[in-house]
């Protein structure tokens, strides 16, 4: 059986901590990225009890033009296996699934207007 993948995700303002800063002088802590995937988040606030987070979606690589927008964010729902599990041809009872969601090791965090293009693409 496919087991959870879990996101290291780093120590970031509460949920609602930045709310009164523009958007484009929020600091984002994190950057996440599907494997195989255009799909990017950019996480500005986390609450870790609710793996829930606030930040920055482009899923598709297009910018505003292709739905990038900010809004909350299910870390619970990122960790889950999203590929085809496989099995090990020499291990018959072996399953595994490669999990859908890294968080980028080499991130710095930086505000998000130097994190995007003029078009809103990351």
């Amino acid at each position: 059986m496919a087991t959870k993948h879990a996101l290291k995700i780093p120590t970031m303002p509460a949920l609602y901590d930045t709310e009164k800063v523009d958007a484009n002088d929020k600091i984002i802590h994190a950057r996440l990225f599907a494997l195989g995937s255009a799909a990017t988040w950019l996480i500005a606030e986390y609450r870790p009890e609710e793996k829930l987070a606030y930040g920055y979606s482009d899923l598709y690589g297009q910018g505003r033009d292709g739905g990038a927008e900010w809004g909350y964010i299910s870390i619970a729902e990122l960790e889950e296996p999203k590929w085809p599990r496989r099995r090990d041809p020499n291990a018959p009872d072996f399953e595994f699934a490669i999990p859908q969601v890294e968080v980028d090791a080499h991130f710095t965090p930086k505000k998000f207007s130097e994190c995007i293009g003029e078009d809103g693409r990351i």
